[in-house]
């Protein structure tokens, strides 16, 4: 069986054919300093030049950044700080790994797959919102998002890392833990072709082909940015390879001087392995970067371990101004589709060895509305709105047998079956259409979150802003067999519904100084693992929730900025499960009363002078369940980064920065978090560790007729060459520690070398 994924020629073609059309349809793209086009151009744009004016002040030089009017801690990594100083494969967990109390886990090298961890105060992925030019978007199951499938580092404008549930007017199934905030890259003013080509460590590669229309008089000063990207990659982790394909469109359409229409689409199609965690024991015999075998008589044959994933996103967008009225409006679709091969074993039957493993399919489409209406006097700014949203959700797993039956065919010998037949379940008997599904179901998620929010300008320096919103969501599980090892099926419908408030006050103490306060509610939907029981109940199913209070204070001079915070956290409602019972399922499921998080984080950045500045970031951060007072699992007890910033008018950039991350408790179980030792047998605290990226580069801008300007930059990460294995799980027994204890191992140093055109 051949499994090489080689790349498509007519994609490259396609690009350059889109450049072609590009071409000739916009040929009178108008000039960026035409005063005409600039007065129709009002808002702000987040464009990516490849060579531009040296930027010598803290402001524009920080990697990380708050804003004076913060309402709540907030770290803004800007379009500069995304182009030229990560690596171009990145994703979005890779850009937010610089803020403070962020941490992220990639095991295969920066964006090449999945992250393992992205915690933000210690909430990990699932427990805070992702969105993307305000749109709230994640796995229909438990709002947890897969970091390589949607938007590449060279999709993002700009990205937010707001640490707090915001005001009433922020949506999304999970306020409670903050948003992780991106926002798109807008057409350049001028009609361009920008070309980007990256060779890097583990044979990966990726192309980038981006067309910009510039703005057309014609067509009321319209403009269009188009790209398509290729990435492919061996990976830093053994028959661990990714290849991805990205198409993206974005058009702003002016109506009128005080109306604009945005469409967006993006598409990403996704093949890679799918290595899981490690022992001590694999790492010291099979070396450091071991994934996957070549083996197929093994069951960690890359073979039986990967996954096809196909995503897209798409918006409608209307921003209007009337008067002292403004209308904000996004209808939206987004799609997954998660075709997975995994779980591999073997079983012997009349002297066969049979490879026994699973086909998983997860698919959602999802679609919603995002209104906004905005009223703004010398009082104050007045907004109403509401959310709604609902996704259709199939998924199911069966069972293969990749010897008997090849890699993609359902295993119907009842003499290998995985799942035996459940009496009280007719559906699973033998021959039936359940027989060998170990689940199989369609949930159906619905939202409604109407909102009100004034924000009062009290005096000239002082602002309150509060408001409520109002939160009603229901999930329908349709599953002829539920995701339980009984296998029962069930038909179940639930409703939550909650108000939420929110208060938020600003002060300007100076002209370059803030000071804000938070008090607020965040809230997360409840997980489907929650309906994962046979009888579905009030004690198994509460939505989280968090009261955040929160004091803050921003500064911002062009030679000094800085932001600081401390930060209490009420979290409620933490859902749990018991030890396993005879058929292997959870003996109970319950909430528990919760945990209380808290810290202090502080950023800054100081302009040394000749293009230089020192950047500095750092928090602490503690969360212990309220009843067994333990700590609660991934919460680092601090991070921090520092570094140097260089940009100069010569045409040399570059930049050092350094990540730490600290320890986190890791327990075999916790069955029941408010009884004492909270039903764990063992617990171990992960290594703190430290990594360091260097990014240099030069750009300048060239008189060679239809070329422009050209940039090449170097990308290090991991400079050091740290030895990182992070702790993800640990056996009950310490006995076991060296063959059952799991880690995620970190790439060792590796290299990016891009160069980029502009035509």
């Amino acid at each position: 069986m051949n499994l090489t994924y080689h790349p498509r020629p007519r994609f490259v073609l396609q690009a350059l054919a889109a450049a072609t059309l590009a071409a000739a349809l916009f040929p009178a793209a108008a000039r960026a300093d035409d005063p005409v086009t600039n007065a129709k151009d009002q808002a702000v744009r987040l464009e990516e030049f490849e060579v531009r004016e040296s930027k010598t002040s803290a402001l524009v030089q920080a990697p990380t950044d708050s804003v004076l009017e913060a309402r709540q801690p907030m770290s803004v990594i800007g379009l500069q700080y995304i182009s030229n100083n990560v690596a171009p494969t990145a994703d979005f967990a890779t850009i937010a790994n610089i803020a403070p109390s962020v941490s992220n886990v990639e095991t295969n090298g920066p964006g090449l797959s999945e992250s393992k961890h992205l915690t933000m105060r210690g909430f990990d992925d699932a427990q805070y919102n992702v969105t993307f030019d305000g749109i709230p978007f994640g796995d229909q199951n438990d709002y947890s998002h897969h970091t390589t499938s949607y938007f590449p580092a060279k999709l993002i404008g700009r990205m937010v890392v707001d640490r707090g549930p915001g005001t009433a007017s922020n949506i999304g199934q999970a306020t409670f833990g903050g948003t992780i905030a991106m926002y798109s890259k807008d057409p350049r003013l001028l009609a361009s072709f920008v070309p980007t080509l990256s060779l890097g460590s583990w044979n990966t590669r990726l192309g980038h082909f981006e067309v910009n229309s510039g703005l057309l008089p014609a067509w009321n000063g319209a403009s269009v940015i188009a790209s398509y990207q290729r990435m492919e990659t061996d990976g830093y982790r053994t028959s661990s390879d990714m290849q991805r394909d990205t198409y993206y469109i974005k058009y702003l359409q002016p109506v009128g001087r005080s109306t604009t229409l945005t469409f967006l689409s993006s598409y990403n199609r996704i093949h890679f392995s799918n290595p899981g965690t490690v022992t001590q024991a694999q790492i010291d015999t099979l070396g450091r970067n071991y994934g996957l075998s070549n083996n197929p008589n093994a069951t960690d044959y890359t073979g039986y371990n990967y996954q096809d994933k196909q995503a897209d996103f798409e918006y409608i967008g209307l921003n209007s101004r009337v008067g002292d009225w403004e209308i904000d409006n996004k209808v939206y679709t987004y799609f997954y589709n998660n075709e997975s091969h995994e779980k591999p074993k073997t079983k012997t039957v009349s002297s066969v060895v049979n490879f026994l493993g699973s086909y998983k399919v997860n698919n959602y489409r999802t679609y919603g509305d995002d209104f906004i209406l905005s009223h703004q006097d010398a009082f104050g700014t007045f907004k109403a709105g509401v959310w709604i949203e609902y996704s259709r959700n199939p998924r199911y797993l069966y069972g293969l047998n990749y010897t008997a039956t090849g890699p993609v065919a359902v295993d119907v010998n009842p003499a290998t079956v995985q799942f035996a037949p459940v009496a009280l379940n007719p559906s699973t008997a033998v021959g039936a259409e359940n027989y060998d599904f170990s689940y199989r179901m369609v949930a159906f998620a619905k939202t409604l979150q109407p909102f009100i929010e004034y924000e009062w300008q009290a005096t000239k320096a002082l602002s309150l802003d509060a408001g409520l919103k109002y939160y009603d969501y229901t999930r329908d599980i349709e599953a002829g067999v539920n995701g339980t090892k009984a296998r029962y099926p069930l038909f179940y419908k639930h409703t939550e519904t909650k108000t939420l408030p929110s208060l938020t006050t600003n002060y300007r103490l100076d002209n370059d100084w803030s000071a804000y306060a938070q008090l607020a509610q965040g809230l997360l939907a409840p997980n489907l693992n929650q309906f994962y029981v046979d009888v579905p109940t009030s004690n198994t199913i509460k939505p989280a929730q968090t009261w955040n209070y929160q004091l803050g204070t921003v500064y911002k001079q062009d030679r000094f900025n800085a932001a600081a915070d401390v930060y209490y956290i009420d979290f409620k409602n933490y859902a749990y499960k018991g030890p396993t019972d005879s058929s292997g399922d959870p003996a109970y499921i319950g909430v528990a009363a919760g945990a209380y998080y808290s810290g202090a984080e502080a950023e800054a950045t100081y302009y040394l002078g000749n293009g230089l500045s020192l950047y500095g970031n750092g928090s602490i951060n503690r969360a212990k369940f309220k009843g067994s007072k333990l700590d609660v699992p991934t919460v680092p007890d601090a991070t921090a980064a520092f570094g140097l910033v260089y940009d100069h008018r010569s045409g040399f950039f570059g930049s050092f920065t350094q990540k730490y991350v600290g320890s986190w408790l890791v327990y075999d179980t916790i069955t029941n978090p408010d009884v004492a030792g909270g039903g764990a047998s063992r617990s171990v605290h992960s290594q703190s560790y430290s990594l360091a990226d260097l990014s240099i580069g030069y750009g300048r801008k060239t008189n060679l007729g239809m070329f422009r300007s050209f940039k090449v930059r170097l990308q290090v990460s991991n400079v050091f060459n740290q030895k990182v294995q992070v702790l993800d799980g640990v056996d009950a027994n310490p006995a076991n520690a060296y063959t059952k204890d799991v880690f995620n191992v970190l790439p060792a140093r590796n290299y990016f070398l891009t160069l980029s055109g502009e035509f």
